[in-house]
């Protein structure tokens, strides 16, 4: 599974009056009508219990946020997080896209569980390009095709 690239995400909630987050790379949209998506979480994650009983927000993360991955991903780095309060769940400031979730259900996956969250408000920045996961190192998207083209390259809807 290591050879699909994924995108990193940051999932968070409040417990008590803490903050907290866990990065994982195993998200996707479910469903548009009502609004789901989906994480897979370790049954040996401690935030599991959370999130399947409390709001939640899915931090989509940009290539410049690798610290605030390694972070939740329980590396502890020194640079504070800088957290939007929300209505609905705490969430990471600058992540390149956030969706705002209250628990849907959860279902059995092995050694994982999934968990499924309806889609309350979600947000975007679209000068942000996204930090991705592969074959078990931290990476960057590629270059746009159009900077490609510019050296040579052709993109598909330039081909004849």
């Amino acid at each position: 599974m290591g050879n699909f690239a994924t995108g990193v995400v940051v999932l968070t909630y409040q417990a008590d009056d803490s903050y907290y987050g866990v990065t994982v790379n195993s998200f996707t949209s479910v469903s548009l009508d009502p609004p789901l998506v989906l994480v897979s979480m370790q049954r040996t994650s401690r935030a599991l219990t959370y999130l399947l009983e409390r709001p939640f927000a899915v931090n989509v993360l940009g290539d410049n946020q690798l610290d605030t991955a390694l972070h939740f991903a329980g590396k502890p780095q020194s640079q504070p997080i800088e957290w939007v309060e929300d209505d609905v769940a705490p969430r990471i400031n600058g992540s390149l896209a956030y969706f705002q979730c209250t628990p849907w259900a959860g279902y059995d996956g092995g050694d994982h569980a999934l968990v499924l969250g309806r889609v309350l408000s979600y947000g975007q920045q679209d000068d942000t390009r996204p930090l991705l996961f592969y074959r078990g190192q931290w990476s960057a998207l590629a270059q746009d095709t159009e900077d490609n083209a510019k050296d040579g390259a052709q993109s598909e809807r330039s081909r004849p």
